[in-house]
């Protein structure tokens, strides 16, 4: 097309943003893999002209050949996203052996500011960030009791479909800040922010709160709360029924119960539970530990507590990822503790999450597919879900499929640096490594000093034969991360492949002196083996791995490092005993 590419282009209830790589159906956010997109801005940008197979195959897939019917699914998966049925087929038109026309009356909007038309009409917003509610006072249980607050009003506020929330883990980079608001509804991109404080006085707590429009600042509600501490709940109650009520429109009888719905009624439960998720947002293994302390405290407190459960679930399941645990005690008081929750309520979105989430890492991919996908149909704005879940996509060589959900993930949660580095490492397992150079580069916008992000970039350069540039960003990584176990291997790997053995077998000597006073995974000697071709060690190794259960073997399917092992029947035997064989 000889005109300039508009910002985003409208169709019925969608929006196609190009240059954002998004497609937005009444302002939510379709997940696409990475060639469906594609293929819709081609047809999209020659709306009304037929688009010849050959040109449609060559524009997509520019340096594959792929054949037709590959195409043939990629234009079902799309009409599926788009709602199309056999019967109607309102915007993609098959022209019987030529090729295809988008056909649905198209709208061009070159302005960036127009909001969606849904949102415009109403007067509604639609995005919401929780900020955590700022402690008056210098204790810091007032300010975890903060955080806890808003975690507990973003789970509430989760129910309400009509609106999005952004999840916990995105606003707690905010805890502490003063003034927040207006910077964190930009950053965020939301439409409203809810920011508080609180004060204590021995067992009485002042509530301050306000929803403030990010467009133009203006207070869309706001309101003190005088109350006993053990009242908290009660407060809470209010706080989510007038906020959705100055949000949107007025609510139905289910969505007014689940915004009332309680987890405990226990006061001193709920301290502890948030003291655990405070902790448990912090990651490290010290914090994990405490965490699973606070969170055992809640349930004692009260043995029907499913956010509870949820927590500790949670925590054994880092723990192990951590390797502060072994995977057979690990995975097993993981799944208990997520059984535990479902047991008390079934359509519990984080239970089902976390039983998942264990469940992938323990190898028991049906079931772990089951989990998650429950939990996203029952929380479709829950960003972990879509996270976990694209980690089993990865596991099954489904790499579109991880890249579109780990996509959607970074729309609900867009400040989390993790999820955006994941999208960079998933576009590695998809072999699109100059999209791993893009996407870890915004990364590192975010903080520059992830170090994963500088492990991703340079296993992608180390496969485009870019050999400088690889060294340069994984002697990055060892050095941001203390010289970390996961960056030597592959710091090795890529002197192999430049030719350095000398360099490589040096670092591979510095892994055995580690190996010698503490832990290292074996996972990292056989990435280092498969490097030099020492493919026997290589398998051996790897055989390790699977004696230990090791979660690194989720990869198995899809690490272009262990490429040179693919035909080697070991190689297919150890693929078939995880339950990974093609």
């Amino acid at each position: 097309m000889n005109r300039t590419r508009p910002v985003f282009y409208a169709f019925g209830p969608f929006r196609l943003e190009v240059s954002e790589r998004r497609l937005l159906r009444d302002g939510e956010p379709v997940p696409l893999a990475p060639k469906m997109f594609d293929t819709l801005v081609v047809l999209v940008e020659n709306s009304g002209r037929l688009v010849d197979k050959d040109q449609l195959m060559t524009a997509v897939w520019p340096d594959t050949f792929v054949e037709e019917g590959t195409l043939a699914r990629n234009i079902s998966d799309l009409r599926k996203a788009l709602g199309e049925v056999s019967s109607e087929r309102k915007y993609i038109e098959t022209v019987p052996k030529r090729g295809y026309r988008f056909v649905a009356n198209l709208r061009e909007t070159p302005d960036s500011s127009v909001v969606p038309a849904k949102i415009k009409a109403t007067g509604e917003a639609r995005s919401i960030a929780v900020l955590p509610f700022k402690s008056l006072g210098a204790d810091d249980e007032d300010e975890r009791l903060g955080l806890g607050i808003a975690d507990a009003l973003i789970t509430r506020l989760s129910n309400i479909r009509r609106i999005r929330v952004r999840p916990t883990s995105a606003v707690f980079r905010y805890l502490g800040s003063r003034n927040a608001a207006e910077i964190a509804g930009m950053e965020l991109n939301v439409q409203a922010v809810l920011d508080g404080s609180i004060q204590r006085s021995n067992d009485r707590i002042r509530i301050t709160v306000q929803l403030v429009s990010v467009r133009d600042g203006a207070a869309l509600w706001a309101a003190k709360f005088d109350e006993r501490l053990t009242d908290i709940f009660t407060v809470e109650d209010s706080i989510s029924e007038q906020v959705v009520a100055a949000l949107t429109s007025r609510l139905t009888g289910e969505e007014r119960r689940l915004l009332r719905k309680r987890y405990t009624d226990s006061a001193d439960a709920y301290q502890a539970y948030v003291r655990g998720r405070y902790f448990w947002n912090k990651r490290s293994i010290e914090s994990l530990n405490l965490g699973v302390e606070c969170f055992k405290q809640a349930i004692a407190l009260d043995p029907a507590y499913a956010s509870a459960y949820c927590g500790l679930s949670d925590s054994y399941t880092l723990l192990v990822v951590r390797e502060a645990l072994s995977p057979q005690e690990g995975f097993a008081k993981a799944k208990a503790a997520a059984a535990t929750a479902l047991n008390i309520d079934e359509a519990f979105a984080e239970a089902h999450a976390s039983l998942g989430h264990a469940m992938l890492h323990d190898w028991e991919w049906a079931s772990a597919e089951t989990e998650l996908r429950r939990a996203i149909d029952l929380n479709p704005g829950y960003a972990s879900a879509h996270h976990w879940y694209s980690e089993h996509l990865t596991a099954m060589g489904r790499c579109d499929e991880s890249i579109a959900e780990l996509t959607l993930a970074s729309e609900l949660d867009p400040l989390s640096v993790i999820i955006s580095a994941d999208l960079g490492r998933a576009f590695y397992y998809a072999r699109e490594y100059d999209q791993v150079l893009r996407q870890e580069a915004r990364t590192l916008e975010m903080d520059s000093s992830f170090w994963l992000s500088h492990i991703n970039l340079g296993r992608a350069y180390t496969k485009k034969g870019m050999h400088d540039e690889a060294i340069m960003k994984l002697k990055k990584a060892c050095d941001l991360s203390s010289h970390n176990t996961e960056a030597l291997s592959f710091l090795a790997f890529s002197y192999a492949a430049a030719g350095r053995r000398a360099d490589a077998f040096e670092t591979l000597r510095h892994l055995d002196e580690r190996l010698k006073k503490s832990y290292v995974p074996p996972y990292h000697f056989a990435i280092v083996h498969a490097g030099l071709g020492n493919f026997d060690q290589a398998c051996e190794w790897l055989e390790q791995c699977y004696n230990r259960h090791a979660v690194d073997l989720f990869t198995l399917n899809v690490e272009p490092m262990l490429d040179s092992l693919r035909e080697d029947r070991r190689y297919q035997d150890l693929l078939r005993r995880v339950g990974l064989a093609q």
